[in-house]
């Protein structure tokens, strides 16, 4: 099937940890957009949305903009939202279907990974 990627032992490992999590959620969980998050755990806590805001240091109408999905917004914006309501923010790739799967596919197309690994991010 071609030459696997070397991946490092702690890659591997971080790889098979979120599928196992990934894999073990319900379906639900995984497709929820986080405007729909935000406001669950906002209301569940009891807080206004200009509370939630100033705790976040942003304005209550982009809160509101944020919370009804009105709003474009990146990780920054959301860590920041989830932050102010004490909430880490989790980022986590869910495969929609099985790795090994794909890459037979790939395989029987002609495609091939890449031989090698040559930027590896040290923040793991």
């Amino acid at each position: 099937m071609g030459n696997l990627h070397k991946l490092p032992l702690r890659l591997r490992r971080l790889l098979n940890r979120i599928l196992v999590v990934a894999g073990g959620m319900a379906a639900d969980i995984r497709v929820a957009p986080p405007h729909e998050l935000l406001y669950a755990v906002r209301v569940k806590i009891g807080m206004s949305q200009a509370e939630a805001a100033a705790r976040a240091g942003i304005s209550q109408p982009a809160w509101q903009e944020l919370e009804s999905g009105g709003r474009d917004a990146g990780v920054g914006s959301w860590r920041r939202a989830f932050m102010g309501l004490e909430c880490d923010l989790a980022l986590m790739p869910v495969p929609r279907r099985h790795l090994g799967e794909w890459r037979a596919q790939r395989a029987l197309e002609g495609r091939w990974a890449a031989r090698s690994v040559t930027r590896i991010s040290e923040e793991f």
